[in-house]
Order: structure tokens, then sequence, then C-alpha cells
């Protein structure tokens, strides 16, 4: 009888190469559209006060990444606008926790607009492989819980 080995050779991807050049370049118009849909959709279900907490994950999420950009470089000027948004979703987030209903104020969903104009105009400049890196860090400090919790007085 035949030893079995524990060996099992792992399936090689022909095509890594080329996904390693891809993740250097730009998004694609489809790419951006698809990413921007749901942010948008999320900003006018906020507005018309129907909104879930997936809605104000996917807004927190363009925010955060908007910020790790900036911290890498890439409209760094705008570091204090991408604050404000956070600042206003962490009020909308308090809200909710007292009220139970998603909703910005006026001046709040001006500050969450800035914020999301900013960051498709960042993930449009950038390459995916740092819009991948920047969205992986987000998630790395949301589980350290290094996030908003309250605003500032």
């Amino acid at each position: 009888m035949r030893k079995r080995s524990k060996y099992r050779p792992r399936p090689v991807n022909p095509a890594a190469w080329q996904q390693t050049v891809e993740m250097q370049h730009p998004m694609t118009d489809d790419q951006l559209r698809d990413l921007g849909f749901a942010v948008h959709i999320a900003i006018e279900r906020m507005r018309l006060g129907c909104s879930i907490e997936e809605d104000f994950g996917a807004l927190a999420a363009a925010a955060n990444v908007s910020l790790i950009l900036c911290e890498r470089g890439v409209a760094s000027d705008q570091i204090d606008l991408v604050k404000r948004g956070q600042d206003a979703l962490v009020l909308a987030a308090e809200r909710n926790r007292r009220l139970g209903k998603w909703g910005f104020s006026g001046p709040e969903m001006q500050a969450v607009n800035a914020v999301i104009a900013l960051h498709e105009q960042q993930i449009a400049a950038v390459p995916r492989a740092l819009c991948r890196d920047a969205m992986r860090e987000a998630i790395r400090r949301a589980q350290r819980g290094d996030v908003l919790s309250a605003v500032a007085a």
C-alpha cells in the first residue's frame, strides 16, 4: 500500500501578473460609478429619512477612506474638511441612538456632501492598489477601536 503524502501543491493563478499591473492604474469609469451608487443612495435615503444602518456605514467608510488618503498625501490640505464630515456622521449616529432615526441637519448634510465629493475625486485620481490599502487600513482601525466616538467640544 502506498503512503499518501500531505503535500498538495497550491494552484497557480496564471493572470496574477495582469492583476498586479491593473492595480497600478486608476479605476475605470464603470468602477467609479458602481462605488458612487452606494454612497449617493445612502445620502438620498438619509435626506428622505428612510435610511438604515448600512447607509450610515457606507458614508462612514467613504469618510474614513478619504481621511486615510489625506494622511497619505492625496489632497492632504482637505483633512479638516474630512474631519468635519466625520463629526457630522458622529452627530447623526448619536441622534440615531437617542431618537431611533437616521438623518442629518442642514450643516451636517453639507459637510457629508463635501466629504463625499472629495472622496470621489480622490479615488478617481489614485491607483486601485492605494484605494484598496486605504480601505484595509480603515478596517484595521475600526477593529482596533481607533474610530471617532464623540465630537470634541
